[in-house]
Order: C-alpha cells, then structure tokens, then sequence
C-alpha cells in the first residue's frame, strides 16, 4: 500500500473508531510503510508531518493512555524534528491525573532503550523538553503518591562481576531478586503496575543503543519485575568520578521524570555507588528513603564513618537489607522472609 494511501485510510477512520484500528495493526510496520525507513524516509518529510499531526495532535484525544505510549513509541525510527518533538509534547501533555501516570509508566516499560527517560532526553527538543517537565512537575504537586522508585546497580549488586571473590563471576546474589521483587510490591499504589524498577549503570549505551540493549537482554532471564535501563557512554567507564558524574546525572533525570515518588538506591562499595548515594541522601533527603551498599570491597575507617553519619547502609547479604527495608517499611514480612530464605537455601547448596 502506498504512503498516501495508508494515510488516507487514517484519517478517514470514523470518529470513535481509531483506536480498535490501531489495536488491530502493527503499529511499528504501519508508521515505517508511511514514513519510510531511514533512506526512503528523506523523501517523504510531508507524510511523516502528515502522520505525526493526525495521530499526536488531531485524534489524540481518541485514544486511551496505553495506546498513546504505544504510538509515541512506535515514532521512536523518525529521526528526531522540531515536527516530531512538537507532536510527542503535544501526545504527554494531552493528559492530566491518573491517565497520565498511566501514560507515563507504560512509556518507562516499553522493554527496549525508548523508555521514558530517552523520549523526553533524547527525542524533545529544548522548549518542548521544559514543558514536559512542567506538566510532569505540575501533575506530582497536584497528587504526589509516595510510590517507590527502585534505583539498582548491575554489577557486583545484582550479578558477581567484577571486585567480588566470594562467588563465581556472573552469579547472580541469593535473595537480590526476591528483594526487588519485594520492594516493587511493598509501596506501590498499584502493585501490578509496571516501570517501578530501573537498573542504573555507568555501562555504555553503544552505538544505536546496542549495548544498552545487550544489559537489557542479558536482564531478561532473570525473573525480574519490569524495568527500564539507564546507561552511560564510553567516557563514563575510565574513572570512579566519571562514573559517579553519570550515575547522578541518571538520578536526576529520575527524579524529574518521577518527582511525585520516592527513591531507593542498590548500590555496592567496588565503584563509586557509595559516594553517589551519599550525594542522592544530600541533595533530595525528602525523596530518597535509604541507600543499601553492598560491600564487596571492606569499607573502613573514617570513610566508612563518614559515609554511615551522611545515612549510607552497608550490607554483606542480601538477607540483611532485606531486614532494613522491613524496618522502614518498605517491605511487608512475607517479602522480608522470601528474601531470607532464598539466602539460606544458597547457603546450603554453597556448604
């Protein structure tokens, strides 16, 4: 079917109707037969205007939360434009309350690199950028909800990497999973709702988000609640400062995408995780909650007292936070003790 065809079909969808039409279609296929693919696309500027305007603008108010995350993510292959930035601000701020809290998790779930975090970053333009970060801002004063955002380190907090001795490399931590599992359950207001988890890693994204992918996939077989991944670039990987710069800068994007939340950070003492999560607790005491560092480098002396006085918990086993998180209430008891289990059973398997 030609472009101008597809598009003509679209738009003579009857009021009511375009919904149940874009349920029925691969959303993915039906913009790239319009807006072509990358090279063919450079011919087809007016479809693509034509498109982003009919679905973002003209019908958007059509269109339930969920099917318009769907299609601001189907637009992630159109190269970015002022037409585009303009239609995905128009697409976010078309919502106010729970639809678009709704909207707005369903896009930091999406199970590839175009999460939240990446459209407003990486696909808004400036203006459009502080807009959206207004409407989010304006939307968190007017019902903050105090859900747990779960902020969590890759290696050597969830798998064996690289400073740990104790277990083989690439093991994943007994009990890690079931925590998260349980801070994801403990404080949400919906429970089942996806996007309360995401990994922060100074890890590269990589050319068109392969690596970044990669850390996704390699994420998948673990029985994880959903999430999203932040990464970092090439630069972020030489030193500890460098690491410590992008970790926080994932932070605040965090916390300006999801201001009406609270925070933890998984951390652990190989890197940089310790300092940045003192600087978190320094620069948002009232949004983040705890700070857990898994000590797989010993942390002694006046360091250790001056990162315990700024609120830093340091912890061996996964068994132990699981405890502290029961005691702030962030866990119920039933996930304090899977926690605890899944530790012992490793630990007999190990002896």
């Amino acid at each position: 079917m030609r472009p101008s065809e597809a598009l003509h079909q679209l738009r003579e969808t009857p009021v009511g109707e375009l919904e149940g039409v874009l349920e029925r279609v691969d959303l993915d296929r039906t913009v790239e037969a319009i807006a072509g693919s990358a090279v063919v696309g450079l011919f087809r500027g007016a479809e693509r205007r034509e498109l982003v305007q009919l679905l973002c603008v003209e019908r958007a108010d059509e269109l339930s939360p969920a099917m318009r995350a769907r299609v601001i993510h189907a637009l992630r292959r159109l190269p970015l434009s002022a037409i585009l930035s303009s239609g995905i601000r128009a697409m976010l701020l078309s919502l106010t309350g729970e639809p678009f809290r709704d909207m707005k998790y369903l896009l930091n779930a999406t199970g590839d690199r175009h999460d939240l975090e990446h459209v407003v970053y990486e696909r808004l333009v400036p203006a459009d950028r502080d807009a959206v970060l207004a409407h989010i801002a304006a939307e968190a004063a007017d019902a903050p909800s105090h859900d747990l955002r779960i902020l969590c380190d890759i290696d050597d907090t969830l798998k064996a990497m690289l400073h740990e001795r104790r277990f083989p490399r690439g093991t994943v931590y007994p009990g890690v999973v079931e925590l998260l599992h349980a801070l994801d359950r403990g404080r949400a207001a919906e429970p089942s709702r996806p996007g309360d988890l995401t990994f922060v890693t100074a890890r590269p994204e990589g050319p068109r988000g392969l690596i970044e992918q990669y850390t996704r996939n390699a994420l998948a077989g673990l029985g994880l609640p959903p999430h999203s991944v932040l990464g970092g670039s090439l630069l972020n990987l030489f030193t500890k400062k460098s690491i410590k710069a992008r970790k926080l800068q994932n932070f605040e994007r965090e916390r300006s995408l999801f201001p009406e939340c609270r925070f933890l950070f998984l951390g652990d003492s190989g890197q940089a995780d310790a300092h940045v999560g003192a600087e978190m607790l320094r620069r948002g005491p009232d949004f983040v909650t705890t700070v857990l560092i898994h000590e797989v480098v010993e942390v002694v002396g006046d360091e250790r007292s001056r990162l315990e006085a700024a609120g830093i918990r340091f912890h061996s086993s996964y068994d132990d936070a699981a405890r502290h998180a029961h005691e702030l209430g962030l866990i119920d008891r039933e996930g304090r003790d899977a926690v605890v289990r899944a530790v012992d059973e490793a630990s007999g398997l190990m002896t």
